[in-house]
């Protein structure tokens, strides 16, 4: 798939030192469109509130458990006495290992900041290096890999979802796969044996990028066949060895985590998802949200209509850069790379869309390739909109092979033109100013000596009562995860019956990052959404009673919430005394269910 000739494959000085330069303009890059947070990063954090926190508690659950010898995959720290099987709910158990020391340093918050920041630097780097290899022209890889690793899906996801900016594996794998299939300049099981580790890798940071990037590349194998079959089948020989030892590798180093989520205590049988919601929208391809800095009202209006949030609207391309896409795909569409980009661009931006066309927030019956899709294995589980990852991927591709081009000698004349191109295409994706933040205020209770008073490892229960619900809230479910950044920031010191993760329902299927229904926290998730607690009648009060004596509840902590006073009297009356106010909390101590 390259276009070079092959260089020599000891690294030059000069060759290291572009790797380094690189990598910390994209960490500066980062940093810069994350200042809004990086002025506070211990009290304010990257995007918006709900998953954010989920993440951060994953991060030091992780750091947690290994230095307690717990579990990594498995927590009774939520949900108690049931418990969680987080591989559920997406836990990225490899970056939370290589932040621990930050994690221990900083904290949650601080740690879950600079997972985002360096995520999209490195997702970038990893772009580079791919890009690079395959052009080798420093510039276009640079140029590519700014739009991978900042690409409006990266910055859609940046919002509240680590497990889908820290992106490494896609551009690593189509260069070790161009390796396997296409150079094989060396032994195909030597790059065989690095894909199958950066797989496991990718599961344990992101399994569904790990299933869409085996699902993408298959594809890409098969419209790369069709492209040059010539040769074909004696590079299918060649590769066999690569394939099967990635797969081996990979196999053996996930056997564990995948026997865990698909057979360990508490595994769900299917994650709840909206394979017709969280879809690209005809109108975003051209259509800027409100995370872009080049989004008049106009456009963000027209982006509200669309199904999903706008975690998920992740399919804006832009017309400077739909122009120059097309421009080089039939400029040089004789160039494998880019015939095979240009393709992989159209497909995924397809599949991107979902089983029906969306227009406007309005779903068409008009059948599109993803329908086709639909009754594989596990495809049910993905959101067809984050598909457009894989898109970045190649437009990248594109990008630094049009500037390659045009910088050469023989189309001087088209360098101005081109770099002007090139220009207006990613100045059209710049992202909002100031970046979105989130203030994550932890009452001092949880940092200081006073909530030593809760026994180590009893429970507690912490209003606001963590987890997504769906009362009154005409947009859907709310999610409240406070309580875990605060469980956190107390070092674990108690466990509670609550949590923003997945867990199985009736069934076994998960209830979407809800607890299982209890009339206890029914009630608090009633009047944390406004709705004042109901009378204490004899039957109900028996109930919530049950519900203390099942979760073993020893201490009962109100923190600020809306609807906080409410929270406070139905508290007072359920357990017939008045609470101790204590660090900015109001904290029921030695719990006795009536």
């Amino acid at each position: 798939m390259g276009v070079a000739s092959p260089r020599a494959t000891a690294a030059r000085p000069s060759d290291r030192l572009a790797l380094l330069l690189v990598l910390l303009a994209y960490v500066l890059v980062a940093f810069t469109i994350f200042a809004s947070v990086w002025t506070n990063p211990a009290y304010l954090s990257i995007g918006l509130s709900g998953d954010p926190q989920m993440f951060m508690w994953s991060l030091s659950w992780t750091s947690y458990a290994l230095t307690h010898h717990l579990h990594p995959f498995f927590t009774d720290y939520l949900n108690y006495p049931d418990g969680a099987n987080l591989l559920w709910s997406a836990i990225p158990t490899v970056p939370a290992v290589l932040l621990s020391p930050a994690m221990a340093l900083w904290g949650p918050v601080v740690t879950y900041n600079l997972l985002m920041t360096l995520g999209l630097a490195a997702s970038a780097w990893c772009a580079y290096i791919a890009f690079n290899s395959l052009i080798q022209d420093r510039l276009g890889a640079f140029l590519g890999g700014l739009l991978y690793g900042f690409s409006p899906y990266m910055l859609a996801h940046s919002l509240g979802h680590p497990n889908f900016v820290v992106c490494f594996f896609p551009p690593l794998t189509l260069l070790l796969l161009v390796e396997i299939f296409v150079k094989q300049r060396r032994p195909t099981w030597q790059p065989g044996i690095l894909l199958g580790v950066l797989g496991a890798a990718q599961l344990l940071t992101g399994n569904e990028v790990l299933f869409t990037s085996v699902l993408i590349a298959a594809a890409g194998l098969a419209v790369a066949a069709v492209l040059r079959p010539a040769g074909l089948v004696k590079r299918l020989a060649k590769s066999v060895p690569g394939v099967l030892v990635a797969a081996a590798v990979g196999l053996v180093l996930s056997a564990y985590p995948l026997y865990f989520q698909f057979f360990g205590p508490q595994h769900v049988s299917g994650v709840p998802r909206g394979i017709e919601t969280y879809v690209t929208d005809l109108q975003n391809f051209v259509t800027p949200t409100a995370i872009m800095l080049l989004a008049p009202q106009w456009a963000v209006q027209l982006a509200s209509k669309w199904t999903g949030n706008i975690a998920e609207w992740n399919g804006y391309v832009g017309i400077p850069l739909l122009a120059l896409l097309v421009f080089t795909a039939v400029r040089w569409r004789s160039a494998l790379v880019v015939a095979w980009s240009g393709l992989m661009c159209l497909g995924v931006a397809a599949l991107s869309m979902g089983p029906h066309l969306h227009i406007g927030g309005q779903l068409l019956h008009v059948p599109l390739p993803a329908r086709l899709l639909v009754g594989l294995p596990l495809f049910k589980q993905i959101l067809p909109g984050r598909l457009m990852l894989f898109f970045f991927l190649p437009a990248g591709l594109l990008l630094a092979y049009f500037v390659q081009q045009v910088r050469q000698p023989r189309t001087t004349w088209m360098r101005p033109a081109g770099f002007i191109a090139a220009g207006l295409a990613l100045i059209a994706l710049l992202p909002e100013v100031p970046w979105p933040a989130a203030a994550n205020n932890v009452p001092e209770f949880f940092t200081s000596a006073a909530v030593q008073r809760i026994p180590d490892g009893s429970v507690a229960l912490v209003a606001p009562f963590a987890g997504a619900y769906s009362f009154n809230t005409a947009a859907g479910a709310s999610t409240t995860s406070s309580a875990m950044v605060w469980q956190s920031e107390a070092g674990m010191r108690f466990r509670m019956p609550e949590g923003y993760v997945e867990v199985p329902g009736p069934g076994g299927a998960a209830l979407g990052g809800r607890p299982p229904a209890s009339a206890l926290g029914d009630a608090m998730q009633l009047i944390q959404d406004g709705v004042p607690g109901p009378a204490l009648t004899q039957g109900i009060r028996a109930s919530m009673d049950a519900d203390l004596t099942r979760w073993r509840v020893r201490t009962v902590v109100v923190g600020p919430m809306p609807s906080e006073q409410e929270m406070v009297r139905f508290f007072a009356a359920l357990l017939n005394q008045e609470p101790e106010v204590v660090g900015g909390v109001y904290v029921w101590w030695n719990v006795q269910p009536s």
